[in-house]
């Protein structure tokens, strides 16, 4: 093991996968890219590109994810070898935004990750959850953590988007005052929102519809950036007895510093652990600005798909960092907590729902529509 990389595990001291042979194929792909400089990474994810680029296929066959399973990891491990990088300059006072290369390899990871969240968006799959059988997802690292939910919420965002085509909006609105009402008039208490109506139109800004290309290219970014800085080994729920930690402001800032002019990608890190005001983030305080600069100030929904909503507080919450959340809270009890996927669904509707209300109720239960369609699992 290289110096550089026993460094790299000292300060990622939980992305050492617990299972010997998944840890050795690990260290072999982190050794392969760690001495390279900036321009050879860029250099070397270009090729990664070109390779997607060209995917001709209507279906993703299992040698291509396979090859997208390795590609993440990659990423993963380049994205924490920019995070030192940062660290050390930020101490040092020598953190540049004008860095050529530093800025060449963020815009070839964010075409890479867009390229890989729209290939396995847009494609059938050769077999059912095909992706649950490599290696970098069964890891038990943040890394895995952070990868499985990248599979998880482009794959729910795709069903979602197909619910949307076969008129899950209309029946929301129909539904909406015996199934979602409770929910947005708790949310209204808690943030003393004023609102004539209560309609699933009046709480989601221009109403519920596709997410676009371009939305799903920063909620992909931003689940990769998310957990970054996280140095405990599970991340953070928000159950009585878990400890506050920082990380979302940790990610936020390096994810401002590397992701340059992708505002949507920061926000998306930094609000991941909200929870309506049960967690912790950069909303809290944008809160607590715009009320102190208008006390009057009026918070006009409560999801937007703009994260300027959110800056401009006209909205409560962002779209991605909420689905983020859902996702983020489903691998943290499944994986970390060694519950069932029933029991931890159960867990989240009882405790972040119906006990008090921390996750968005549609996006919950549009998650739980795609476990049970899509991965097949009995809930």
């Amino acid at each position: 093991m290289s110096s550089k990389t026993t460094e790299f595990y000292k300060t990622f001291t939980h992305c050492i996968p617990s299972d010997k042979e998944i840890a050795k194929k690990e260290d072999e792909i982190l050794e392969n890219i760690i001495n390279m400089s900036n321009k050879e990474m860029a250099a070397y994810m270009r090729q990664h590109i070109a390779k997607l680029t060209y995917y001709r296929k209507n279906f993703l066959d299992a040698e291509t994810a396979e090859l997208i399973s390795k590609m993440l990891l990659e990423i993963s491990f380049v994205l924490r070898i920019q995070y030192i990088n940062y660290l050390k300059d930020k101490e040092n006072n020598t953190l540049r935004n004008d860095d050529y290369d530093v800025n060449s390899l963020s815009k070839i990871l964010q075409l890479l990750i867009s390229e890989i969240a729209m290939i396995i968006s847009a494609k059938e799959y050769e077999t059912n959850n095909m992706f649950n059988n490599f290696n970098s997802l069964k890891s038990d690292t943040t890394i895995g953590h952070s990868i499985r939910i990248f599979i998880m919420i482009i794959e729910s965002v795709n069903f979602f988007n197909k619910k949307l085509n076969q008129g899950a909006a209309n029946k929301m609105r129909i539904d909406f005052k015996k199934t979602y009402y409770k929910y947005s008039e708790r949310i209204y208490q808690r943030y003393n929102l004023i609102n004539e109506v209560n309609t699933l139109d009046s709480n989601v800004k221009l109403g519920v519809r596709k997410i676009e290309n371009n939305t799903i290219s920063e909620i992909a970014i931003g689940v990769l950036m998310h957990d970054i800085s996280l140095d405990k080994s599970k991340d953070y729920i928000p159950l009585p007895n878990e400890e506050k930690d920082n990380h979302s402001i940790k990610d936020y800032g390096f994810a401002k510093y590397f992701m340059r002019g992708n505002e949507g990608v920061a926000l998306t890190v930094s609000l991941h652990h909200e929870y309506y005001s049960h967690g912790y983030g950069l909303f809290t305080e944008l809160y607590k600005a715009v009320l102190r600069r208008n006390p009057h100030h009026k918070i006009e929904y409560i999801v937007s798909y703009d994260y300027k909503d959110i800056l401009t507080l006209q909205s409560l919450t962002y779209l991605p960092a909420k689905m983020l959340e859902v996702i983020d809270v489903y691998d943290t009890l499944t994986k970390s907590m060694n519950k069932t996927p029933k029991e931890a669904i159960l867990f989240m509707t009882e405790n972040f729902l119906e006990k008090d209300i921390m996750l968005d109720p549609i996006i919950t239960d549009i998650f739980i529509e795609y476990l049970k369609e899509m991965k097949r699992i009995k809930l």
